[in-house]
């Protein structure tokens, strides 16, 4: 049995369809990573699984005012929870055949739906919330009942867990119920402890706790406080024909619920330290270990194995992460004969787990809406899915966070751009922009990612896109004409050159993805013919010193360097040569790999960080107009400066 599909109206972030998106998602019987920044509605769905499952844990879960759905002032009165658990077992289906509902396809499943209502406080009564949990589709069917309850409780760890307190021993502890619907505990209940032979020890939990109890209040100790306190105290206490005796227990009743209550679990000490001695391990290790115990209670029990994991990542460093997820991924996974699966639904804020994960496993959540990422939702082909699986690593994956996603082909976009839109005044990290770089031969895969398959909503993170045209401008010289094919500007009429560009375009563009290919050439090329020449040629020289014999030079005497810089600017810019021969001048040494293009970006980022290269919107219309596109499709632009007063006017 899994859960295939959770529905919700007007349950917190979700609402009615018209103020708000309804919930309709459809799970994988696996794992399902939730992913997406915060208050997008990650916790919201997990919540609402829990709402009408309820936990193994028997926490109190109920429903207050604030998860009723508010639009403006206005909040929904009503709202309701929906879920479809398929694939019953035939005695499962056996223990709940009264609930069950029968699908077209001649299945059966378990539909349970809530039904709440806020009654509002009135006179002397408080205010309340009036809960209804039935069968069926709407529920129209019958009110779901113990046998249902038992069934279809969920296994829920929620973020920040103090692992090490839940594996403690107590009343009602985690581990107590683990080990209690563990396959091997069954019998053990059984007192098999032999008073008329005491020295025989048993085989049965209960009958070694007897026995353990019989030998400790034999002990002399024990048994001589127990006298103590019976006739010297006690019995002054007692009267005539009621006398008062105490005994010294391990357990109050010889049962196996308090027995196991009486169990913790703990990792042992590391190799430095003897394994009978106590030592505190950290909270990520502890965290492991709880992880670890709660899928051996999924796997050999009878109900829902259905495991709730808020932010697996919290506590742990990023290689246990991954091992982590490994272990989560290998129990979701179809097992053999008599083995369970356990259907895994987390929540995260990690790009180091979700690079490690399967894309198919993943949903994208943005402003309470689901976008899941499995094959027939999104435009990526098969193959994509392999590449990304084998490409993606965590700096990649902070697409899957970004309200924002800047691709680029190379290390000198992704050091340049954002300190360029900074200055621009239209700062990446305000506005959640992330870039990704992707190399020369990924940029269509990733593409795909945020681009949806179907009539359903598009994904409304905006992305961009930037490639090369890689048409040589006329003017430059040092580049070599191929023997045959085409390369330079005089190949192409105009009607061919639309053609390549809109080629580049067509793979990649689609929804919120915009594809913006260089006006010219390249991106320092387009800088320089567009009006940033003397900040690209300063950079330029700049990374030929750091990359060649002045090296030196530039580490000694910084300020030198860029006079030097500076000066060749001078003669360059005397010469009077057109935009497009200075542009391909001053591209040259990078062409000719006389400079490193990242060693270069990095320059320039420096210079336009100190403000004597232009900002604001007046570097923002010097760009290149593919340029100008890409930051206006990832950001909005500065406020307009506030208009002064007309002088003259009586002040109001």
């Amino acid at each position: 049995m899994y859960l295939k599909r959770i529905c919700a109206r007007n349950f917190r972030a979700f609402g009615d369809g018209a103020t708000a998106p309804e919930l309709n998602w459809e799970l994988n019987p696996g794992l399902n990573i939730l992913v997406g920044e915060n208050d997008a509605g990650k916790t919201c769905i997990v919540d609402a699984i829990r709402q009408v499952l309820l936990t193994t844990s028997y926490e109190t879960i109920r429903l207050f005012e604030e998860d009723f759905h508010i639009h403006g002032s206005q909040r929904a009165n009503s709202l309701w929870i929906e879920v479809t658990l398929c694939d019953l077992s035939k005695d499962q289906q056996a223990n709940v055949i009264e609930w069950l509902t029968l699908e077209n396809d001649g299945t059966c499943s378990l539909v349970v739906h809530l039904h709440a209502k806020f009654i509002a406080a009135q006179a002397s009564k408080r205010a309340r919330v009036d809960i209804v949990v039935r069968a069926g589709r709407n529920g129209a069917g019958p009110e779901i009942g113990y046998a249902v309850r038992e069934l279809i409780r969920a296994t829920y760890l929620r973020p920040l867990r103090n692992a090490e307190a839940e594996l403690r021993p107590g009343r009602q502890s985690r581990l107590s119920q683990i080990l209690a619907a563990h396959n091997d505990i069954a019998g053990q209940e059984i007192n098999d402890f032999l008073k008329d032979s005491p020295g025989t020890v048993p085989q049965n939990l209960v009958g070694l706790m007897a026995f353990a109890q019989h030998h400790l209040g034999e002990h002399k100790v024990i048994k001589g406080v127990q006298d103590d306190i019976n006739k010297n105290y006690l019995g002054e206490f007692s009267f005539a024909g009621a006398k008062l005796e105490s005994r010294i227990r391990i357990a109050p009743d010889l049962s196996l619920t308090p027995i196991l209550e009486k169990f913790e679990l703990g990792l042992l000490p590391d190799g430095a330290v003897h394994p009978d001695e106590r030592c505190v391990r950290g909270l990520g290790y502890n965290n492991a270990l709880f992880m670890a115990t709660e899928l051996v209670l999924l796997r050999d029990g009878d109900e829902l194995a259905l495991l709730l994991v808020e932010e697996p990542e919290a506590h742990l460093h990023p290689q246990l992460q991954d091992r982590v997820m490994d272990l989560l991924e290998q129990h979701s996974e179809p097992l053999g004969d008599g083995e369970r699966r356990v259907q895994v639904v987390m929540t995260t804020h990690s790009p180091s787990l979700v690079s490690s994960a399967d894309i198919e496993s993943m949903t994208l959540v943005h402003k309470a809406q689901t976008f899941p990422l499995s094959s027939g939702h999104t435009k990526l082909k098969k193959t994509d899915y392999s590449f990304l699986q084998r490409f993606i690593d965590a700096t990649k994956a902070n697409l899957f966070f970004a309200r924002g996603v800047l691709m680029v082909e190379g290390p000198a976009e992704a050091i340049l751009l954002p300190t360029l839109a900074e200055t621009c005044e239209r700062s990446f990290s305000k506005h959640g922009v992330s870039i990704v770089n992707v190399g020369h031969t990924g940029l269509y895969h990733y593409a795909r990612i945020l681009q949806r398959e179907g009539a359903g909503p598009e994904y409304p993170v905006p992305t961009v896109c930037l490639t090369d045209r890689d048409i040589v401008p006329d003017v430059v010289t040092y580049v070599p004409k191929p023997a045959k094919g085409k390369r330079f500007e005089a190949d192409y009429d105009a009607d061919g050159m639309r053609e390549v560009v809109q080629r580049k375009v067509a793979r990649a563009e689609g929804g919120k993805t915009i594809v913006c290919v260089s006006d010219r050439w390249t991106l320092e090329y387009d800088l320089a013919i567009y009006g940033c020449a003397k900040l690209m040629h300063v950079a330029i020289a700049l990374g030929v010193m750091a990359s060649g014999k002045d090296e030196r030079l530039i580490e000694e005497d910084e300020k030198a360097a860029m006079a030097a810089a500076l000066d060749s600017w001078k003669i360059l810019e005397a010469a009077g040569h057109a935009p497009d021969k200075l542009a391909a001048l001053i591209y040259r040494p990078l062409y000719e790999k006389e400079g490193s293009k990242a060693i270069t970006a990095q320059y320039a980022a420096q210079l336009l960080s100190s403000g004597d290269y232009g900002k604001g919107e007046d570097l923002f219309k010097s760009l290149p107009p593919y340029l100008q596109r890409a930051l206006s499709h990832l950001t909005t632009p500065p406020p307009a400066p506030p208009v002064p007063p007309a002088s003259g006017g009586a002040n109001p």
